[in-house]
């Protein structure tokens, strides 16, 4: 009777052994093969496939270590970038677009060239962040996209790419909206008008373009005595830019009673852009893992670092491909207190200009101590009278109990 359960263990260690068998490689020899490099190649590929990351890199560094004139070289320096993309951590994708970069680099006619610039901007987009978070990976994967846009526009990953990177241009303007709407609300003119100049010229399919404009207009309204000074003709042109190229806002409704206040030409709608604006189609992107648009997904997407994507579209045409400079607003119209013409108010005095009784100290700093009242200063070649020794300290009561 005892020898039933023993049999049954005995059965259930061959089973298991024999499946972890079945994952392992059995030793390559290459010794007889006339295409020892293939085998490494295709033995990698099954790793990369089953998930054997770390195994399938050391596979494919031993093609390229052992067999550098094999035609498969390519294919191996690709192959350990898609073994990092496909693994798909953070670090791992740092790594896959240096491992892309690099193939592009050593690689620059191959066939996969485009390719490898897509999953290198990819390796980015993956990691996307909301717009109020960290925006590293945002402006990385907006470059990498705009070189693939740039370097291959007739391949098959551009139309994909032009998508994506509206996508993300919508993620990057954003953050750079909140950040100019929390200097417009603070009535913090300046800042606020840099912020807007900036966003509106940077990212024309910004989903709330419009709403730049507007508020453009309205800080060039303010009046700050002494530090903004109104001005009504760049108002003026913020709102006539507001009606021609955003038509369909309802924002544009708003300008229009402003242009007339303030004795301006109300502009036609650009017909175009009008067209363009009756038709708009969201992007059609899906950020992966992301929570779906009812209320159960919006109440999960409050705890989700994946960015909201739905706004992004193509409002005023393709998205710009060069990487502008910021612009910068004149300095602004203030003076410093006391300070005439066009003179600084800083003045500076040397020691000979110091009224007689003043000791410079030459010790830290430079400091200046005036001396005592009443105290002469010595004659020349008289020596200086030694500063009085400084009054004993009083003993505590502790002390005065325990001398030591």
């Amino acid at each position: 009777m005892r020898s039933i359960p023993l049999v049954l263990l005995a059965g259930l260690a061959l089973a298991v052994t024999s499946g972890c068998y079945r994952h392992k490689h059995a030793d390559l020899d290459l010794s007889d093969s006339a295409e020892p490099d293939k085998i490494l190649y295709e033995r990698s590929i099954e790793d990369i496939q089953n998930k054997r990351f770390d195994v399938a890199r050391l596979t494919l560094q031993t093609l390229l270590n052992t067999y550098p004139d094999s035609e498969l070289l390519p294919d191996a320096k690709l192959g350990i970038a898609d073994s990092y993309y496909q693994e798909g951590v953070s670090g791992a994708l740092t790594s896959a677009e240096v491992e892309y970069k690099d193939f592009i680099t050593f690689f620059p006619n191959h066939p996969k060239v485009a390719f490898a610039q897509y999953r290198a901007a990819m390796s980015n987009y993956r990691r996307l962040e909301k717009p109020d978070r960290d925006r590293t990976y945002a402006r990385r994967a907006e470059r990498e996209l705009q070189l693939l846009l740039l370097n291959y526009p007739d391949s098959e990953f551009a139309a994909e790419g032009e998508r994506k990177l509206i996508a993300v241009q919508e993620i990057l303007a954003e953050g750079e909206f909140r950040v100019a709407n929390f200097y417009f609300k603070r009535e913090t003119w300046r800042a606020a008008a840099a912020r807007l100049v900036d966003l509106i010229e940077r990212y024309p399919n910004h989903s709330k373009r419009d709403q730049s404009l507007w508020m453009l207009g309205q800080v060039y309204e303010k009046q700050i005595p002494g530090f903004w000074v109104a001005d009504s003709k760049k108002a003026a042109a913020a709102y006539a830019r507001l009606v021609r190229e955003h038509p369909a806002s309802e924002y544009a409704e708003k300008a229009k009673p402003e242009l007339a206040r303030l004795g301006a030409t109300i502009p036609e709608p650009d017909p175009v852009l009008l067209a363009r604006a009756q038709n708009i189609s969201p992007v059609k992107e899906e950020m992966e893992d992301r929570p779906g648009q009812g209320l159960l997904g919006r109440l999960f997407g409050l705890f989700s670092g994946r960015p909201d994507i739905s706004e992004a579209a193509a409002r005023l045409g393709p998205p710009p491909l060069e990487q502008q400079e910021t612009r910068k607003l004149p300095p602004p119209p203030f003076a410093m207190r006391g300070q005439t013409g066009g003179g600084s108010s800083v003045a500076v005095q040397t020691v000979e200009d110091l009224p007689s009784g003043t000791v410079v100290k030459q010790g830290e700093g430079g400091e200046e101590t005036p001396a005592a009242e009443g105290e002469a200063k010595p004659a020349e070649g008289e020596q200086p009278k030694p500063a009085p020794p400084p009054p004993p300290k009083k003993k505590s009561f502790w002390r005065k109990i325990i001398p030591w």
